[in-house]
């Protein structure tokens, strides 16, 4: 082969080997920069909602976000600012100002990477639907509330912004992010007929100075709460975000890797003076629709979002602030849990009070407060469920048929013995509402079978020694079968043995069923006998 073959079969080669990955990198570049775009104004409207300034979200949205898709656990989440982190923000700032939200954030982060080396990523599995639905729509109230002042001051700028969103919403979702439209909307409206003075401003022309933030030694103290509730809720944003992006692609994530790629991305936040970040699960949908394969995507979007802001800057310093706010009323409405609150009325009424009260105490209080007391309230519910028992009457037929089986006849029964079924755990919750429905049951010898009964603590062992004790000062009285060896020890312990009596408390319901019945029958036969005397 002469040189020119050669040079030629290289240059196939080489065609080829350009094609290869531009098809693998093709999905990834241009989802990172369709992500770009729908980044760029929401880390603008974020950055102004939180006090810290515009600056500060794109700060965050470029480098935080770049770090988070690097050190994360998931191949597809998209890290930056967002509503609900937001709505934290602000009030950190108007306590502390922005120093104090920096070094806020810096401390949620390395609790975040500790979380992560504790093992703790899969907590929000753990979490109940309601308590997070509940907290995602008092965010989003909050977020719609915060800026209807904004939206105010040029109502026609924020309805064009309103409606051109709305728009692309309707039309040209698959084209150009909807946020993008209603900019374009709104900068129109404003540049041709309002001119507001109410608009973003100079933004940064270089690369933010890298600083450690370090307040007085006496906020530190005061900080620990407001870097907790970042922590709190941007470890669940993210790990929700992840959950969301595994069920889109098929890929699952690693918990414990996002939360240090979450506590990295928010010590680097805190280093260039933006705002702290979380997983975006908006931003990454569009990544995933968009055709990304890898993490590359999510470091693509931030390089691509430096470079547009770079490029774009003297033209995003006119976006109106009325834009922003009905970018981000929008982005509310559509972040509200409305299948949540859909739900309320087929699900059990403990939903609701759960959902409610976390979504009313996120309003009014904060989110800290909201989550602990939802989780709480959750926790209670349950536990008032799970031990309180379910009672059913057992047919005496079925009883007999199931406790004889593998023998031949069967055995008569006797009209004054009622076997009845007690499933669930006997717990202090519950037992003494048992109880009175227990002793209520007319028949003279009760048999309680306790085959479907895993565990009695000290109020439920207690709870069955008062039943026998008020049965046995009405003439009647109660036997227990089927119980297991760690119930049966409970007892024991408890000293309630001796108020029932060894004898009528056997393993198997059907040596209580048998014992029972000719208790039953000598009971009769004595009252017989009386009846004859007399």
């Amino acid at each position: 082969m002469g040189k020119k073959g050669m040079a030629l079969a290289s240059g196939g080669l080489w065609r080829r080997w350009r094609g290869d990955v531009w098809r693998r990198l093709r999905g990834d570049v241009l989802a990172g920069f369709t992500v770009a775009l729908v980044a760029l104004p929401l880390a603008l409207a974020f950055g102004i909602a939180s006090g810290a300034g515009p600056a500060a979200g794109l700060y965050s949205a470029i480098f935080a976000g770049f770090f988070t898709s690097l050190f994360g656990g998931s191949q597809l989440n998209v890290s930056g600012p967002t509503g609900a982190m937001t709505v934290v923000l602000v009030d950190i700032v108007n306590r502390h100002g922005v120093e104090g939200m920096l070094a806020a954030g810096a401390m949620a982060g390395v609790m975040q990477i500790a979380l992560g080396f504790l093992r703790l990523g899969n907590f929000v599995k753990f979490l109940p639907h309601a308590v997070i639905a509940g907290f995602t729509n008092g965010i989003a109230v909050l977020i719609f509330l915060s800026q209807v002042e904004d939206a105010w001051q040029e109502p026609i700028v924020a309805a064009a912004t309103a409606a051109g969103m709305l728009a692309a919403l309707r039309w040209f979702r698959r084209t150009i992010p909807p946020a993008i439209w209603g900019l374009l909307a709104g900068v129109l409206v404003n540049e041709v007929l309002i001119h507001t003075p109410h608009i973003v401003g100079e933004l940064p022309t270089g690369l933010p100075q890298v600083a450690l933030p370090w307040p007085d030694a006496s906020l530190w103290g005061e900080l620990l709460k407001p870097a907790l509730t970042i922590c709190l809720l941007g470890s669940i944003e993210a790990l929700l975000s992840a959950e969301v992006a595994d069920v889109m692609s098929g890929q699952r994530h690693n918990g414990n890797r996002e939360l240090i790629g979450q506590g990295i991305g928010n010590l680097v936040a805190a280093l260039v003076g933006g705002v702290p970040v979380t997983g975006a699960i908006a931003r990454t949908a569009v990544n995933v629709k968009s055709g990304a394969r890898t993490r590359l995507a999510g470091m693509l979007h931030a390089v691509f979002l430096f470079v547009l802001v770079y490029v774009l800057g003297p033209w995003a310093s006119r976006i109106p602030l009325a834009s922003l706010a009905a970018i981000l009323m929008i982005t509310a409405v559509r972040m509200a849990d409305l299948e949540g609150l859909r739900l309320i009325p087929r699900a059990r009424w403990t939903y609701g009070v759960t959902l409610i009260a976390t979504m009313v105490l996120t309003v009014v209080q904060d989110l800290t407060i909201a989550v602990a007391a939802g989780v709480a309230l959750a926790m209670v519910f349950a536990v008032v469920e799970l031990a309180n028992p379910q009672v059913r009457t057992r047919a005496m037929n079925a009883v007999m048929g199931w406790a004889e089986r593998g023998r031949q006849g069967s055995l008569p029964v006797h009209p004054d013995v009622q076997v009845v079924a007690v499933e669930g755990p006997l717990l202090f919750v519950g037992v003494e509402r048992l109880r009175e429905r227990l002793s209520r049951m007319p028949a003279r010898v009760l048999v309680l079978d306790f085959t479907g009964v895993s565990t009695v603590d000290e109020s439920g062992a207690l709870m069955v020694g008062r039943l026998a004790e008020e049965l046995h000062r009405e003439g009647r009285v109660l036997y227990i079968g089927g119980i297991g060896r760690e119930p049966l020890r409970m007892l024991v312990r408890m000293g309630v043995l001796g108020s029932i009596g060894r004898r009528r408390v056997t393993l198997t319901l059907a040596a209580a069923v048998m014992r029972a019945q000719a208790e039953a029958q000598a009971m009769a036969r004595a009252a017989d006998a009386a009846a004859a005397l007399a």
